[in-house]
């Protein structure tokens, strides 16, 4: 050992004497002097540090406490138009796998019933449109519902609907509503999806071909959002439409449930399921696909 470090080795025994009998359990809970802790614990640590570079080892390694946390990167994947046509097909899906639950359990009847199969129809045709735009471009169309969006979205909101004894979660009181509601929010995000993929493509004729199925989506839920909130129905002029036009007119007149231009890209809050004691329901917001619910190619 040289001079220099004998006498390091002789300096931090006089802190370590000097540090002896603390009681540091009950200090720390108490108002412990921050500059005694520390003194005390870096002589504990340099003291460590000193022994090993005094030691017979010669590993060059630098003396530390504990394993260093590995360097996870992120895999560096591409998203390419087509990840972005196997998602939104992965959407379509969702939908699908909705309204033919809701079919399956016979939850809606009449014209709410009609629109329905109206609409999983529509869905089909886009799935088909997509995953035949997926392989023109050599890639492999996705015939799935969205896996993440299925887990964390869709299935735990048609458990709010019709109960899940397992669970224990109550149908909801009103399923129908809870039913329209949950499928006003999946064609407000498809739509929105589609809408946000356009400057993403980097062909122009696919831009062309999301935007025509994006307006369909979003035609969809203008037309739910008329079911759900009547009131709120606007003509093409901006004004209310009167009730006796609602139903009676030869030629109703035009209406619109977007506000802009463009629709939003915000999530889309949807309340389901039974109120709980103090009188809440459970909100679900649904969100576009983000990078780790893109259906990427393996």
């Amino acid at each position: 050992m040289s001079h220099s470090n004998h006498q390091e080795l002789q300096a931090l025994s006089k802190i370590v004497r000097a540090t002896q009998g603390a009681d540091f359990g009950s200090a720390l809970q108490t108002s412990l002097s921050r500059r005694r802790f520390f003194l005390a614990g870096g002589a504990t640590i340099s003291f460590g540090a000193l022994l090993a570079a005094c030691g017979a080892s010669e590993s060059t390694g630098i003396a530390r406490i504990g394993d260093s946390v590995p360097d996870n990167a992120l895999a560096d994947v591409a998203v390419t138009d087509v990840v972005l046509l196997r998602t939104a097909t992965s959407l379509e899906y969702n939908a699908i796998y909705v309204y033919e639950a809701v079919a399956s359990a016979g939850i809606l009847s009449g014209d709410a019933a009609t629109l329905a199969a109206r609409f999983l129809s529509d869905h089909r045709a886009h799935a088909e449109a997509t995953s035949s735009l997926t392989e023109k471009l050599g890639g492999t169309a996705f015939t799935q519902p969205n896996p993440r969006l299925q887990s964390i979205y869709v299935e735990p909101a048609l458990k709010l609907i019709v109960g899940d004894t397992s669970s224990g979660i109550e149908p909801t009181a009103d399923p129908v509503a809870d039913v329209l509601a949950l499928a006003y929010a999946l064609e407000t995000i498809a739509g929105s999806t589609y809408q946000a993929y356009i400057p993403k493509l980097s062909d122009p004729a696919l831009r062309g071909s999301a935007i025509g199925i994006g307006e369909q989506e979003a035609r969809h839920a203008a037309l739910i959002g008329s079911l759900l909130n009547p009131d709120r129905l606007v003509s093409s002029f901006g004004l209310s439409i009167a009730a006796q036009y609602r139903e009676e007119a030869d030629v109703p007149a035009l209406a619109y449930a977007v506000p802009t231009s463009f629709g939003t890209l915000s999530p889309a809050p949807v309340i389901l399921g039974a109120a709980n004691e103090s009188g809440t329901r459970t909100t679900i917001n649904l969100e576009t696909p983000s990078l780790n619910s893109l259906i990427y190619e393996d």
